[in-house]
């Protein structure tokens, strides 16, 4: 426990020695920082041990929680539920005295006199808490505490619950502890509550004893191995500077659920103890980071691999460094604590991981089972502690790694990634002169040509594989973009990454050479989005440069009229909205490029136009005549603007 919160503690232990003290003590502090837990734990402390004396009651501290409640009926009716169990007491025998205090409604209730488990009587008996906790009858003994729970979860008026509390405080002369997050309250809670609150307290999170009894739950699964890695927990916790306990205790409960739910042959393997304490650090983190800090972590990987791209790119040019993200900052926290280098934690692989079951309640076991096999360790995997290697055990897996890069023998583009640049730092550190920057360049440049950028099928094939390679770049590579060898390196993979992109096209140009009456509303969808390399939406882009034409033109011709009419409609407002306007040359560099293309699409329908009749001919004929226009339209502009620069 905190010095705060044991000074706190220390503080009611007082007030309760105070009889029918005239005000309520407010138990403040955010949601999910412990704040029913410790009212629990201290109300256990005071609850009497039970006394098998028949001739007196024992009154317990009375709990309530107000969440949800809309009248101060609902409170009278959970206070009746406390302590209706004395009838269920031996003293219910000698207690006739205390019965004629009762004087609220009748309810119901099977009396075990000998405890045998079986009803005695029936009897109806009327209970009421005001009375009961009210009454200086001497068979009446024990604590009157009243505590009243989630404060600003009621659904009632303010100054009606504070009225209805104060009344046990003021009248019944009850000790009354309140307990809530009042920075969610209204501001007429902070105008009405003097009357019955005389003293107020900010609850600390006490994470070391919080969790210490999470991982001691009797529901909780993989007690002992939670036990057994309480400071993985409480690091990661505290890293995210979170005070939500709640969620802390969530993740805890769903890391356990998630890892039964792993196959025996996987967990059974020695290998699987670092992937199984990796996902304990990352459940605790991105349960924190996901529910407990501003913005979900959804597009966490992509986000953080394009900015910390962009920071390597801005560090090579010198230029100044825009405002971090707060994924960036996320990621920053445990880095610093030295939490991801150890367990792995805010790493966007293990994130993904977490996030899955979090979202779809789905165990990832293809990704779990990769990891698994990363503990058979690769030479690249061995030489990422190079300053601990022994010089002949350096000088053989240099060697190994070096055959790796040359033959192109991964299985993925992170393999590779993670193999070239453990390469160059140890060529940077000059710990080998057999093997040079060029020759990494040389055969990774191969292997993407070959395997990896040139799999791909699109620009947004490729896009989203950039995406990832920037991603696991930045994550490779961090801290060493400045070095030279590492900057060439990634230099030219921007220009592999270059070279294929002019030899693919874009969705849009691939669903414009292969129209059909299925694809048309597609075509719309995507006409909708952006480009691969999302620096502009195809509305605002030059959508025929690279387009056959004849391809183009077969494909329309050949549609139904309402696709002919959908296409048209799409044509038509590209080039209308941007070149019917009062300066259109401020536009039509967007458009120029599609000057390649268009003259002969009009040509091909031209030719095509005799081959139909009727609404087949006409809608042909429409978007013939509109793309003269647009041509007409694109010429001038542009003419306008090379004469404005002269």
């Amino acid at each position: 426990m905190t010095k705060h919160n044991e000074d706190i503690l220390n503080f009611l232990n007082d007030y309760m020695k105070v009889s029918k003290p005239g005000y309520a003590v407010l138990l403040k502090g955010s949601w999910g920082c412990g704040k029913t837990y410790f009212i629990k734990d201290w109300i256990k402390a005071l609850k009497t041990k039970k006394n098998d004396n028949e001739q007196f009651f024992t009154l317990d501290p009375i709990y309530v929680s107000l969440y949800g409640m809309t009248s101060t009926g609902q409170i009278e009716e959970e206070l009746k539920r406390a302590v209706s169990p004395i009838l269920h007491s031996k003293a219910m025998k000698m207690a006739g005295k205390v019965f004629k205090v009762a004087i609220s409604a009748a309810l119901r209730y099977n009396i075990d006199l000998n405890n045998d488990g079986e009803a005695d009587m029936k009897m109806e008996c009327a209970i009421d808490p005001k009375a009961l906790l009210g009454s200086d009858d001497p068979h009446v003994k024990g604590t009157r505490l009243l505590v009243f729970d989630d404060l600003e979860r009621n659904n009632m008026n303010m100054k009606d619950v504070l009225g209805y509390i104060n009344y046990y405080v003021e009248h019944i002369g009850c000790s009354v502890v309140i307990v809530g997050d009042d920075s969610k309250l209204k501001t007429d809670f902070q105008e009405i509550k003097e009357k019955t609150i005389g003293r107020e307290f900010e609850l600390e999170s006490d994470i070391d004893a919080a969790v210490d009894s999470f991982v001691q739950n009797e529901y909780m699964l993989s007690k002992e191995y939670l036990a057994a890695h309480t400071d993985v927990i409480k690091a990661c916790f505290k890293a995210s500077k979170t005070n939500n306990l709640r969620l802390l205790k969530q993740s805890l409960g769903d890391y356990s659920l998630m890892i039964d739910r792993i196959p025996a042959n996987i967990k059974s393997k020695d290998v699987f103890e670092k992937t199984k304490l990796r996902l304990l650090a990352n459940f605790v983190a991105v349960y924190a980071e996901d529910k407990g800090q501003a913005g979900n972590m959804d597009d966490y990987g992509k986000i953080l691999s394009e900015e910390m791209s962009s920071l390597m790119f801005l560090d090579l040019t010198g230029e100044d460094k825009p405002v971090k993200s707060e994924m960036t900052k996320k990621h920053e926290k445990y880095e610093q604590a030295g939490l991801t280098d150890k367990y792995y934690a805010m790493v966007p692989e293990y994130v993904d991981c977490v996030l899955l079951y979090l979202r779809k309640g789905k165990v990832n076991l293809d990704f779990i089972e990769r990891e698994l096999k990363k503990d058979d360790k690769k030479p690249w995997e061995i030489l990422q502690n190079y300053m601990s290697l022994e010089n002949d055990v350096l000088t053989n897996n240099i060697d190994l790694n070096a055959g790796y890069l040359e033959g192109g023998e991964f299985n993925s583009v992170d393999e590779m990634l993670s193999s070239a640049i453990i390469m160059l730092m140890i060529i940077h550190r000059e710990l080998t002169k057999k093997y040079t920057g060029e020759s990494v360049n040389n055969w990774c440049s191969k292997i993407m040509r070959e395997r990896f950028y040139g799999a791909c099928k699109s620009q947004n094939e490729l896009y989203d594989m950039r995406q990832h390679v920037i991603s696991c770049l930045g994550y490779y590579s961090y801290g060493t973009e400045n070095i030279p060898v590492v900057s060439s390196f990634m230099q030219e993979l921007g220009k592999v990454y270059n070279e294929i992109l002019d030899t693919l096209k874009n969705d849009l140009t691939v669903m414009l050479e292969s129209l059909n009456d299925s694809k048309v509303d597609k075509l719309y969808e995507i006409y909708g989005g952006v480009m691969p390399d999302h620096s502009t939406t195809y509305s605002s882009s030059a959508i025929f440069a690279n387009v056959d034409p004849e391809k183009f033109v077969n494909g329309f011709v050949n549609l139904k009229n309402e696709g002919k009419k959908k296409v048209l409609s799409m044509i038509v407002g590209h080039y209308g909205d941007a070149l019917n306007i009062q300066n259109p040359e401020d536009m039509v560099h967007y458009y120029i490029d599609d000057l390649k293309t268009l003259p002969t699409i009009v040509k091909l329908l031209g030719e095509k136009e005799d081959e139909y009749q009727l609404v087949d001919k006409m809608n042909i004929n429409i978007l013939k005549t509109n793309l003269e226009k647009s041509i007409k339209k694109i010429k001038e502009a542009d003419d306008k603007k090379k004469h404005s620069q002269q």
